[in-house]
């Protein structure tokens, strides 16, 4: 296959847009599931570029109740600026303030209340594992504490929060009451957005190829440019059958996670994770089960497992489907 040419700054931008409309549909669809599922606290609404919540407005997921979901999407066209603390920290092009700054100033806003928050900075950028900081970042929470908030003031860890708090205007206890409700959800590249989203669409009950993916995206797209910021389940609803994309009813999602910590666990109704109940120091040499965890325990989870996945309909003589994370095990076991 030939190389691509190196796209233009239009394509850059377009392609930023593209993706945010794909995080955004991926809210629309989680509103359709959560109701489904009768999920406590559900989705009920999506906004996209939304006023008066400062600099997190791309995507915002609105809940029954607080905390809602405010996501800054940051879209590269490739890997040459990961995610550390001279990204977060640097002032935008124009000499205004930076990306974290900017966040800091919206969680002071929309927390001021004493509301609770839950803050997303989302980007296709891969962490930097040398950043004292970024590579604490837990995979299965994407939150920097509690290991950022670990050792002095004389340590790497330390004078960095020293750094990040400075560049941003807060204390450091403040800081780490931020990085509390800041998640980095990064590493998030297309194909892998791609494939999360669709996942979802199928465990929603919708058509998942990606026809209908993109036919998703562009209903939100054009909701944007004719001025319609906030998604209601109504309007997501209705935009389904406008589409067609129903295929079916909803399905519970269980995530198995063995060698390693299921990044998208959170999206499952029940998580089996033994990730730390195997010997090995890394994934590629885990071979067994670490003492006092046996196989027959792992298999127990596993058996009980579709047993505690959430269901759309009340329990019935016949099977209802509950996936597997397609990641981790490629598998689907049956719930009765």
């Amino acid at each position: 296959m030939s190389d691509l040419p190196a796209p233009s700054s239009t394509g850059v931008r377009i392609a930023g847009d593209r993706y945010q409309w794909l995080v955004a549909w991926q809210g629309c669809v989680t509103a359709v599931r959560d109701a489904a599922m009768r999920v406590p606290n559900p989705v009920v609404a999506v906004g996209v570029e939304m006023d008066g919540v400062g600099n997190v407005d791309d995507v915002v997921l609105y809940r029954t109740e607080p905390p809602h979901t405010y996501m800054q999407v940051k879209y590269a066209a490739d890997s040459s600026s990961p995610v550390n603390e001279e990204y977060l920290l640097k002032p935008s092009d124009q000499g205004g303030p930076s990306i974290l700054r900017k966040v800091a100033q919206a969680w002071q806003q929309l927390a001021g209340d004493g509301l609770p928050v839950d803050l997303a900075l989302l980007s296709n950028r891969s962490p930097d594992a040398g950043d004292p900081l970024i590579s604490l970042r837990d995979s299965r929470t994407q939150l920097l504490v509690p290991k950022a908030a670990q050792q002095g003031p004389r340590s790497k860890k330390g004078q960095a929060r020293s750094r990040w708090a400075a560049g941003i205007g807060l204390s450091e206890d403040r800081l780490l009451d931020l990085l509390k409700v800041l998640r980095f959800d990064l590493a998030r590249d297309v194909l892998h957005l791609h494939e999360h989203l669709q996942m979802l669409m199928f465990a929603a009950g919708l058509r998942f190829d990606e026809g209908a993916m993109h036919a998703g995206a562009d209903w939100v797209a054009r909701q944007v440019a004719d001025g319609q910021r906030r998604l209601s389940l109504a309007d997501v609803r209705e935009a389904i059958q406008s589409l067609r994309l129903e295929a079916g009813s909803s399905r519970a999602v269980l995530s198995v996670a063995t060698l390693k910590p299921d990044p998208m666990a959170e999206d499952a109704d029940y998580a089996v994770d033994w990730a730390d109940h195997f010997e090995g120091a890394s994934p590629y040499v885990k071979r067994r089960p670490l003492a006092p965890a046996t196989w027959a325990q792992l298999q127990a989870d596993i058996e009980a497992a579709p047993f505690r996945c959430r269901r759309a309909r009340p329990p019935s003589p016949s099977p209802a489907a509950c996936v597997s994370h397609p990641r981790l095990w490629s598998a689907r076991l049956s719930a009765w």
